[in-house]
């Protein structure tokens, strides 16, 4: 078995392995309850890394202490190991303490969430330069006892989950090489070495596709949007089926001279053309932006009476004369089967001509009242009437005024969170962080700011669908062969990056435009062309058999969405064993689960566990003698 100092230090290794588990738990639970908890409800912190944060902890803190306590009842089942010097009770403390990892080495994979999300929150939680968390991180340390960095404590569960393959190792140093419990243990090591790396790659991953998953997962799925599933719309859809096409006269923005252009309507929207012949478009709607259509009373251009309709949105109503009379409600009915059934309600502009004009005091708001608000090129600090609804954030003159001042939609919003008093030689100020400026704004007291921070943080962006990198079953690169049909016919599958992902919840689908070399040295990142996700309920596999070319050939086919139809992704693998890794995660994704609980071992496991050691002994022999390189490729039951 071993010497007697190698049988000495075993047993101070397994005391190790217990004793800082215990206060590894401990640890983690502090910084639960102490900090995070507590932490996500505050107003100096943008909330959504920190409240996933907290989240992706109690996972981790649950499934922890189902595992000590599994630790700690094979322990005591084996307590004598600790007086005696019989090899048979060590045999058997080493092969359970081996079995607990073996039993729960793949759970271990629920730190990936965490260990992403650590690189993205280091900057948040810098105490140095965040005076109120400085603060906060006093008061919730006052008597010291803790380290004054958050930091230390939030590296710990990343600490914790690489340092099992390394008291494993340490473990298998002291054992006969060659015995069975040297293999079992080396099993384990291998087991918890592997899910080291993965959460390595997880990481790796996360800092590469994090920010498209994070859009993703807010992403309305009731609702076909361009804006989520396009981020770069320097292609046209030019080859989209389209729903109806044709000349028309439209009114211009400025000055308002009157053009025919070509105009195509399909499933992401309405673009308009200088002639057919034209292969970019002069302008596009996305079908999101389309609030309402209607009949003019009043042809504009003619003075005539009919042959025009009206296209309201967002930011601008659009007068489009049709060659003939006739036109007009096909055109109308055209648009309205596009509208979405569950788009956004509208929004108070800032144009006197609008339909959606109001005034300040006719919306149902979250929060409203006065606030000082700093200007954004003067600098100066101005009294304005604040207004929060579920649209968006609108400031007013006064709370008589009928025309908002600034109107901030609901989806630009990024964030919120009080800055410090230092900052401005003010204090109560808050910043709303949005896609394109950060507002700063002053409220009498603290408690006002609270108010404030709490009613526009309503507005943020929840997740409409879990795509935690904790979840991923599996990813890769694969040939889209019909992407013309999807995204248009300039994006051929030559020139783009197609990545695959699958998440336990649904389907994510990332293409990034393929770069030279030389444009790989100017700007090393690729710019996303074409994202979306498919949640499970909506997806139909279908594995193709057939010969040459199809062989590797599965289609994805994703159910009809808010009147649009049901698209079909054709998928081409690199491999045999390529295709069958997708379709096997993809129906393990569609078939109901059963997730296996964090429970620890129960009395009748710890009775039985480990096996009847003469049993495994046997089968690792007979294994052993048919491998004589043994020790990596055996595997004990």
């Amino acid at each position: 078995m071993a010497t007697d100092s190698k049988t000495r230090n075993l047993k101070k290794l397994l005391t190790e392995i217990l004793e800082t588990e215990r206060t590894y738990v401990k640890n983690i639970d502090i910084l639960a309850v102490r900090y995070l908890c507590p932490l996500s409800t505050e107003t100096f912190v943008t909330t959504m890394e920190i409240k996933q944060l907290s989240e992706s902890l109690q996972e981790i803190l649950q499934f922890q202490r189902a595992f000590l306590q599994s630790l700690e009842s094979v322990m005591d089942k084996h307590s004598e190991v600790y007086t005696s010097e019989d090899e048979r009770i060590i045999r058997r403390a080493i092969f359970a303490v081996g079995g607990v990892f073996l039993f729960y080495a793949e759970q271990f994979k629920i730190y990936s969430s965490f260990c992403a999300l650590y690189s993205k929150v280091q900057d948040i939680l810098n105490a140095e330069e965040n005076e109120p968390l400085r603060h906060f991180l006093d008061n919730q340390n006052k008597t010291g006892e803790h380290s004054q960095s958050l930091e230390s404590f939030i590296i710990l569960p990343i600490q914790r989950v690489l340092k099992y393959p390394l008291f494993l190792k340490q473990m298998t140093s002291l054992i006969a090489e060659g015995s069975d419990e040297n293999q079992h243990i080396c099993k384990a090591c291998e087991e918890m070495q592997s899910v080291a790396n993965h959460i390595n790659e997880m990481q790796k991953l996360y800092v590469e596709f994090g920010d498209s998953f994070r859009c993703l997962s807010s992403q309305d799925l009731g609702v076909r949007d361009l804006y989520a599933e396009r981020p770069s719309l320097t292609y046209a859809a030019d080859n989209i089926p389209v729903i109806k096409s044709g000349y028309c006269i439209k009114e211009g923005n400025k000055m308002k001279s009157w053009k025919r252009r070509y105009f195509v309507l399909n499933e992401y929207g309405l673009f308009y053309y200088v002639s057919q012949e034209s292969t970019e478009p002069l302008r596009f709607i996305p079908r999101d932006e389309m609030q309402h259509v209607k009949s003019s009373t009043v042809n504009k251009h003619t003075g005539g009476l009919y042959g025009m309709f009206e296209l309201y949105t967002e930011d601008r109503t659009f007068f489009i004369e049709c060659e003939t009379p006739a036109e007009v409600q096909p055109w109308i009915k055209a648009i309205k089967s596009l509208l979405p059934r569950t788009r956004r309600k509208t929004t108070v502009l800032n144009q006197r001509d609008s339909v959606f004009y109001t005034s300040s005091g006719s919306l149902s708001n979250f929060k409203s009242g006065y606030c000082i608000k700093q200007g954004g090129k003067r600098k100066n600090w101005l009294s304005r009437y604040f207004v929060v609804n579920e649209d968006g954030i609108q400031y007013f003159t006064s709370d008589q005024s009928i025309e908002a001042l600034k109107v901030i939609p609901s989806a630009d919003v990024r964030g919120v969170q009080e800055v410090s008093g230092s900052q401005f030689g003010r204090e109560n100020v808050f910043e709303i962080h949005t896609c394109c400026r950060t507002f700063y704004v002053q409220c009498e007291t603290h408690e006002d700011l609270r108010e404030w921070v709490s009613a526009i943080r309503r507005l943020l962006p929840h997740p409409k669908i879990q795509l935690n990198v904790g979840d991923l079953c599996t990813y890769g690169v694969v040939n889209w062969c019909n992407i013309g049909e999807i995204i248009g016919r300039k994006s051929q599958a030559c020139k783009v990056i197609t990545s695959l992902f699958v998440f336990r919840s649904g389907l994510v689908i990332i293409c990034r435009q393929k770069k030279t070399e030389e444009e790989k040295a100017i700007c090393p990142c690729s710019s996303e062309i074409f994202r979306t996700v498919i949640p499970v309920q909506d997806m139909v596999l279908d594995v193709i058999t057939g010969k040459s070319g199809a062989l590797y050939q599965w289609n994805i086919t994703q159910s009809p969405i808010d009147t649009l139809p049901q698209r079909t992704y054709k998928f081409c693998s690199s491999s045999a064993e390529e295709k069958s890794r997708f379709v096997t995660a993809i129906r393990g994704t569609t078939r109901p689960k059963v997730k296996q609980p964090n429970t620890p071992f129960t009395e009748n496991q710890i009775k039985n566990f480990p096996p009847k050691l003469e049993c495994i002994t046997r089968k690792l022999r007979t294994i052993r003698d048919k491998n004589p390189r043994g020790g990596s490729e055996v595997q004990s039951d």
